[in-house]
């Protein structure tokens, strides 16, 4: 299992994200949306993983690079350069600094869709797609498909959930993760598009909203990955969303 961490990747190759540039319009839908599963657990220890909230890193990812873009003034003593090409003048020479003035950690890549499956290996199936939208946790309280699963069919079936990230392509092929996208209410709806566009397409049965009707706004082209060591569920999928 491998936690990705966004702006690590940004901060490594020298530069930091203007985040005023990832906007709903820049994103190519022909190219299509990554949903990479790096997270698998047993459902039983799904509360291992954190609380996900799409919210809540978006939140943390617009605190990090505004105090990152504040210590590089700070720096320059001056206003910061920015150039077209998304990097920073001189921004390599900070990147120490900001990690180290940081109250925290780059904030993890936000994990906002998941992925419930029964069985194994060539008969494991996707019986749930869910958005990880809430602040709390939301199997600490008994999730309704958790509970669908005591039914009498999936008895004896091991049962695992999936999480995956979600990432975009702008017109030029640089990555865009749902995280980074402003405002807060497109990137929420782009992720309630995807929820609903794959319930419909792939008819995960314990789904019961926009299982039969079609309640996607956007044209989506979607890549599943499946980096997971667990199986080869969804892995190398396509599904092709229409509103």
């Amino acid at each position: 299992m491998t936690i990705h961490h966004s702006l690590d990747y940004y901060l490594g190759a020298g530069y930091i994200p203007i985040l005023d540039r990832y906007r709903l319009k820049d994103i190519n839908s022909e190219y299509g949306c990554f949903i990479g599963l790096d997270v698998c657990f047993p459902l039983y220890k799904v509360l291992d993983m954190e609380a996900q909230s799409l919210e809540g890193t978006w939140n943390e990812v617009n605190d990090y690079v505004t105090n990152a873009f504040n210590i590089i003034a700070d720096g320059n003593g001056k206003e910061v350069e920015i150039k077209e090409d998304m990097k920073l003048r001189y921004v390599g020479e900070f990147i120490d600094k900001i990690k180290s003035q940081q109250k925290a950690s780059p904030p993890t890549a936000c994990y906002p869709i998941y992925f419930i499956s029964v069985g194994d290996n060539e008969d494991e199936k996707l019986v749930y797609i869910g958005k990880t939208s809430a602040k709390t946790h939301r199997f600490s309280g008994g999730h309704r498909a958790a509970l669908k699963l005591h039914a009498p069919e999936y008895e004896g079936l091991s049962k695992h959930i999936y999480f995956g990230t979600v990432v975009f392509l702008d017109h030029k092929k640089k990555y865009m993760p749902l995280e980074f996208i402003r405002p807060l209410e497109d990137a929420e709806s782009l992720l309630s598009n995807l929820e609903a566009g794959l319930i419909y397409n792939l008819k995960s049965e314990l789904n019961t909203t926009y299982l039969n009707k079609n309640y996607a706004r956007f044209d989506m082209l979607i890549n599943i990955e499946n980096h997971s060591s667990r199986s080869d569920l969804l892995r190398s999928m396509q599904v092709s969303i229409e509103c």
